[in-house]
């Protein structure tokens, strides 16, 4: 404030006024996308959750919870969940015609037969990506409407902020019983969720 003053006076009441309506702004804003994903109920433009939340909230929130001892994993398993909320909110990836599925290559054999059993009954492509640069070729190739990925929680951050912008995209974190890129598991009924959402059945 003394610098702000020593401009002239009023510039400190001005600094203070635009401090307090962006303060305001970031506020409502926060609590819109925290409404929208506990009710889900659409009250912010698509683009906001596109833009904004994946960008802006999830920096935020991650070193607030590096300040609190949150792990970073825990803090992106959280956040794929907030995000998936988000786009069952704001009606994004609804009415798909295409579904391309996007797997790591650790999985199971057992849950991958019975992803296999879900793509037959529901016809979407499964892929099994080996990194980001093969799965960003797979969804260019196979042109999806929307896209599910299923990794851990450092990669379906990256993946969801990278494709998100640009479509829908929903993530499910691995279960990594036997430790990590080693005969992971994830939740089938999730996917099969996500599915029927996406195909509108």
């Amino acid at each position: 404030l003394p610098r702000f003053e020593s401009f002239g006076q009023g510039f400190a009441g001005v600094a203070k006024a635009i401090f307090l309506i962006f303060a305001f702004a970031m506020v409502a804003w926060y609590l819109l996308q925290v409404s929208s994903a506990a009710f889900k109920v659409k009250l912010a433009p698509s683009f906001f959750v596109k833009h904004l939340s994946l960008r802006v909230l999830l920096s935020s929130a991650v070193k607030l919870a590096g300040m609190v001892g949150i792990t970073r994993d825990k803090m992106g398993n959280s956040f794929v969940k907030f995000h998936n909320d988000l786009m069952y909110a704001t009606r994004t990836g609804k009415n798909a015609k295409k579904i391309l599925l996007l797997l790591p290559r650790c999985l199971s054999t057992e849950v991958r037969n019975k992803i296999k059993e879900l793509s037959d009954k529901y016809q979407f492509v499964a892929y099994t990506a080996f990194g980001g640069d093969e799965a960003r070729k797979a969804i260019k190739d196979h042109r999806p409407d929307a896209v599910i990925g299923v990794a851990c929680e450092r990669d379906l951050i990256s993946g969801i902020q990278d494709t998100a912008p640009k479509m829908p995209v929903f993530g499910i974190p691995n279960k990594r019983p036997e430790g990590p890129c080693k005969n992971t598991s994830m939740d089938v009924k999730e996917l099969e969720k996500i599915v029927r959402y996406c195909l509108n059945v």
